[in-house]
This record gives structure tokens, C-alpha cells and sequence, in this order.
């Protein structure tokens, strides 16, 4: 079966944003420190071992990435809201691949399945998107528990990344967020044609 260029671009779209969104949910540079020594993130945090004889300040710093805790549990994350955006946005990440596979299996089907498997389809994918933006609105909550105080000062706070700053996973995620949006939309326009397309500009 034929399919066309939007239906392609919404395939590429939304794999993409799920494979963006898996990277952030794994990387711990979602807060950055201003001596760029440490770094934040969903499941775990870098430091750097400062310690050592005068010999070992020549050598390459190098920083060492750890799990909240011993292991990677949810209840060793240092702040409840940080519990929740990891929970959400690993939700989203997991309804946008199921909304990808159902519309790409959608393509096989009979199409008298049409009509649900593509409003299921397009209620997956804004239930996706919806989740992840709540996943990055309820991240910097966390910025008032000790645990971040401590590394970034007192004055921080919800919102208030007191004397750190955000870091490229995060402004990844937004991007990622951002871009998730056209999914639903595109999914709409799946069956144009591009010479439906000018067959309208030119009749």
C-alpha cells in the first residue's frame, strides 16, 4: 500500500522525538553548576573528585556519573517532583512509540478498522504529548529540595535555579516538546497526496 509524504514525515517525526526524549530521560545534564564540576539529572548526577596530592591537579579532570543511591530506584531521587517528571516523561516517551507503532501497523489493516485505529492513533499521541509537557513543567518543582539547595546555593527554589543553570538535556527535552506538538496535526494530513496537493492550488 501507497503512502505519502506526510504520513513519512510524521513516521520520522515522532520516532525521532521518542529517541530525543530517551536520551534526556538518560542523561544528567539537565541542571548544570556554574564551575561545570557537577551536573543534574533525571536518574542520576556527575560530580568531580576534587580530592587528591598536588600531582593529581595536573592530571585531566575527569567526572564520575552515579545513580541517585546505591541503585536506580525511584524512591532514591532527591526530590518528589523529580520522581514525577521521570515517571512522566518516560510515559510520554513510551505512549509516542506505541502511537508510531499502531499508526505504522495502520497501514495493514482493513479499512474498516480505519476510522478507530485512527482516532486511537491521534488521542495516544496528544496523550503523549500533553504528558511530556507536564514532565517539563514539574521538573524545576524540585529545585527547593536540599539536595539541590545544597549544590546551588540557598536562593534556590521552584522555578529558581539559584546560582546554576539549565543544562542542554533539558532545553532538548523543550525542543523535543516543542516539536511533538505537529504530531496530532500531521497525523491529520497523513492521506494528502502531493498531487492532491496541487490539484487544489491549480483547479
Amino acid at each position: 500500500m501507497m503512502v505519502s509524504f506526510v504520513f513519512c514525515l510524521w513516521v520520522l517525526l515522532t520516532v525521532a522525538i521518542a529517541v530525543v526524549w530517551s536520551v534526556c530521560l538518560s542523561q544528567p545534564a539537565w541542571v548544570l553548576h556554574p564551575n561545570n564540576l557537577h551536573s543534574f539529572g533525571l536518574q542520576k548526577y556527575c560530580v568531580v573528585d576534587i580530592r587528591g596530592s598536588v600531582d593529581d591537579l595536573v592530571k585531566p579532570i575527569e567526572k564520575t556519573c552515579f545513580p541517585y543511591g546505591k541503585a536506580l530506584r525511584m524512591g532514591d531521587l532527591p526530590s518528589e517532583y523529580w520522581r514525577a517528571s521521570f515517571l512522566l516523561l518516560s510515559s510520554g516517551t513510551f505512549l509516542l512509540i506505541v502511537s508510531v507503532t499502531i499508526g505504522v501497523l495502520s497501514v495493514f489493516m482493513q479499512e474498516k478498522w480505519d476510522g478507530y485505529v485512527s482516532m486511537m492513533t491521534k488521542c495516544v499521541q496528544t496523550i503523549a504529548v500533553l504528558v511530556a509537557v507536564s514532565a517539563l513543567l514539574t521538573y524545576p518543582l524540585g529545585f527547593g529540595s536540599p539536595f539541590f539547595r545544597y549544590y546551588c546555593g540557598a536562593e534556590a527554589g521552584p522555578y529558581n535555579t539559584g546560582h546554576c543553570s539549565m543544562g542542554w538535556t533539558y532545553m532538548l527535552a523543550i525542543m523535543g516538546a516543542s516539536l511533538s506538538v505537529f504530531c496530532p496535526i500531521l497525523w491529520n494530513f497523513r492521506r494528502i497526496k502531493h498531487y492532491d496537493i496541487i490539484d487544489e492550488i491549480f483547479v
